[in-house]
């Protein structure tokens, strides 16, 4: 039983091997070079996708919302007693750590030595410096200066949207205080109507622009302007380790108190989601477009290659070979020139696109964007590549073979 079908897969891989020996070497380098090409562009978008929205969730969990923002409920605008809030949610086995803030609309206004003036209208906020490195980055990306100091006074840290320094590479720079630079003074006007100077202390820049158009001083200067704010918070920032889940946290944090809402960083990451579906329809698209490319270069070729053997392949059959065997011998020709572009296209990616990408990263308004080598993506884009090219392969051959013998070796 098994000998007829052991006769006819021998038969294939000879026909195969003689077709891929004597075709014309520019062809097939040509072939493969195209299917190379084909293969990298399905590599690369997904890629930059899977970077991308990696990127993006990660500067919306480091510099952003934390894992769990906490918020007070109902017609509260203030989270009470949060210190010991705080106490009790560290202690919840899977949460790193927590630290609250206060916040508070305000004017910014920033006058230089010629006399011109430039405002801002930003959200200030009220934070605990020691606990906020816990849980935020923030500090790790200052461009000027330093972040604060729990004891600091009349010192203020600006995001890079908000001083503009200089740079008119910064997205928000018109809408900035546009020279603002370390060891200056702001003038802020607080929406309960306290006027207040500030030396900038530092200037951060970490790629988020939600993050970067924010600006920040010491929790016992923001007591100072709102006295109210004295043990209280207007959110509280969970950071949590690798393995905790989200839902159970939240479940352990409602037994310790009820007057809190609750959000993941995943509610605050709309902008992000929006560009990745945004980013998935192109892909598919490209993807699309991708295998057409792939499917018309390999039927071209075989289309050729049976038209002028047209003659040989009616004596093959003539002499009693079936058709199975000669069209799966086009078929594994087909598979040939695709695992070739296949190791080829990852070989490039993997030594040549990454490392290149690396060193010079696509920057976007949350940050760089890396790439990194995913077997998934690999054996998807084989997949693709493979269904394709069999396809663009059996459709002209399937064609001849419905010839019939006479007419195929007579022409």
């Amino acid at each position: 039983m098994l000998a007829p079908i052991l006769t006819a897969m021998r038969v294939s891989l000879f026909l195969a091997r003689k077709s891929i020996m004597r075709e014309n070497i520019g062809v097939t380098i040509l072939t493969i070079f195209i299917l190379v090409l084909i293969a990298l562009n399905l590599l690369f978008v997904p890629a930059l996708l899977n970077g991308l929205t990696t990127s993006a969730n990660d500067q919306v969990i480091t510099n952003y919302s934390s894992h769990i923002i906490l918020n007070p409920k109902g017609k509260d605008t203030q989270i009470v007693h949060v210190d010991d809030l705080i106490r009790q949610i560290e202690s919840i086995e899977g949460v790193i750590a927590a630290t609250a803030r206060n916040s508070i609309v305000s004017v910014m206004k920033y006058k230089n030595k010629q006399g011109d003036e430039w405002r801002v209208n930003c959200t200030l906020y009220g934070i605990m410096p020691e606990r906020e490195r816990r849980v935020f980055e923030v500090s790790k990306y200052m461009v000027e200066g330093s972040f604060l100091e729990p004891r600091d006074r009349n010192q203020i840290v600006l995001g890079i949207q908000l001083s503009g320094s200089d740079d008119e590479s910064v997205e928000f720079y018109a809408r900035s205080l546009r020279h603002v630079h370390t060891g200056d003074k702001v003038t802020v006007s607080f929406g309960n109507g306290i006027v207040k100077e500030y030396k900038v202390k530092g200037i951060f820049r970490t790629g988020f622009i939600s993050t970067d158009i924010q600006a920040y001083v010491s929790e016992l200067e923001f007591e100072d302007i709102v006295p109210s704010a004295h043990e209280t918070a207007t959110s509280v920032n969970v950071k949590l380790k690798e393995e905790a889940v989200s839902r159970d946290i939240i479940e352990k944090i409602k037994k310790i108190r009820e007057d809190l809402d609750f959000q993941t960083w995943e509610q605050n990451a709309g902008i992000v989601n929006s560009m990745t579906t945004s980013f998935q329809i192109i892909n598919e698209i490209i993807n699309f477009v991708n295998a057409l490319v792939a499917g018309i270069t390999i039927f071209i070729v075989t289309y050729v290659d049976v038209v002028n053997r047209r003659r040989q392949i009616g004596i093959l059959r003539a002499i009693g070979i079936k058709g199975r065997p000669i069209i799966s011998s086009y078929l594994l020709r087909a598979l040939f020139y695709v695992v070739i572009a296949l190791f080829a296209s990852w070989i490039l990616f993997v030594y040549a696109v990454i490392p290149y990408e690396t060193d010079n990263p696509f920057y976007f308004p949350f940050g760089p964007v890396f790439f990194t080598p995913d077997f998934p993506l690999l054996v998807r884009t084989a997949i693709i590549l493979s269904v394709v090219s069999l396809v663009a392969a059996f459709i002209p051959v399937w064609l001849v073979m419905r010839i019939k013998i006479m007419d195929a070796i007579w022409g």
